[in-house]
């Protein structure tokens, strides 16, 4: 019997294309350290209505390739090139230590990412990928948790990899205890949990007759930030920021040493420069302490940003 494939022995690489749905002439991928994959291949099949004197079916047409899923991460700071293509945006200052900030922009061509399970050597390969959607939770201990989902064109299965060397830049996740926030331009201490997604509203409609079934592009949608806060309720600061529809900010910061981005020293920061909370009085939910939930919403009007959300990331990459 041939062995089967282990989860524990499987592999994400990924690389920037230059041209949709095609490899980069010369591969230079990095491993995408995951918790877990759903990144994948999925095709309708459309039963026949012909009747033929029969209560047998006829075969079934194809459907249109869906490829995407989700995969699920622990936040490194290495992870400067996801940024880039979730959000659009780049530009790379310093000089070893460097700092990379990510604003709303024109957003790359794509990447090819590729999940090989190494230990049977088959090896699927997705051409013309983007990162339709983010999400990070931050609570008050354990790893810095987050998520992607992926949106791609084309997939080539094979038993070798498109790069047998791939770039390790290894995997040392942050932790609650390398977090802090900042509200308002002020920090805080009372929150015990921060949810935030980042959406790209991208058009996966997109197939055309004579296509093959494949995507042919993956057009970019308007953004969309939002997201919760749960603080202990102590006064009506937070409450009546909500209740005002006042204009506030949040940061999400990650740092860990002095945080200017030498080894052992690396930093990230989300900062939704403007929003909004949603009105929700705090509930008593038992005898034990009163907490505030509050949603919010991001948005871009004046910021000197310039943007619905910017990343700040500092690392010993000179380009991401």
């Amino acid at each position: 019997m041939s062995p089967q494939a282990e989860g524990a022995n499987a592999q994400i690489i990924y690389d920037e294309e230059s041209t949709y749905k095609t490899d980069p002439g010369t591969p230079d991928c990095k491993v995408l350290p995951f918790v877990t994959s759903g990144l994948k291949l999925d095709r309708n099949l459309f039963s026949s209505k012909a009747i033929t004197n029969s209560r047998n079916p006829k075969k079934p047409g194809r459907g249109k390739y869906n490829i995407g899923g989700p995969i699920a991460l622990e936040i490194n700071p290495y992870i400067g090139t996801i940024l880039k293509h979730l959000l659009g945006s780049n530009a790379d200052t310093g000089a070893d230590p460097y700092m990379h900030t990510m604003k709303v922009g024109v957003l790359p061509v794509g990447l090819v990412m590729e999940v090989g399970f190494t230990d049977i050597s088959q090896y699927f390969k997705y051409n013309g990928c983007r990162i339709n959607k983010f999400d990070l939770s931050v609570n008050s201990e354990g790893i810095i948790e987050g998520s992607i989902e992926v949106m791609g064109a084309k997939e080539t299965v094979g038993s070798s990899s498109l790069d047998a060397t791939p770039v390790d830049l290894g995997h040392k996740p942050f932790d609650a205890f390398e977090a802090s926030l900042e509200e308002g331009g002020s920090a805080i201490a009372t929150v015990s949990e921060v949810k935030l997604s980042f959406e790209q509203n991208l058009d996966g409609s997109v197939y055309v007759i004579g296509g093959g079934g494949e995507r042919v592009s993956l057009p970019a949608g308007t953004v969309k930030i939002s997201g919760s806060l749960k603080a202990m309720f102590e006064d009506l600061t937070l409450y009546n920021k909500a209740i005002n529809h006042t204009e506030t900010s949040l940061k999400t910061m990650f740092s860990r040493g002095d945080g200017l981005g030498s080894a052992g020293n690396e930093s990230l920061e989300f900062l939704i420069p403007e929003m909004v909370y949603k009105p929700k009085s705090p509930e008593v939910a038992g005898p034990q302490g009163v907490y505030v939930d509050l949603e919010f919403e991001g948005y871009y009007d004046n910021s000197t940003e310039a943007t619905t959300l910017q990343a700040i990331l500092k690392n010993t990459q000179a380009t991401v």
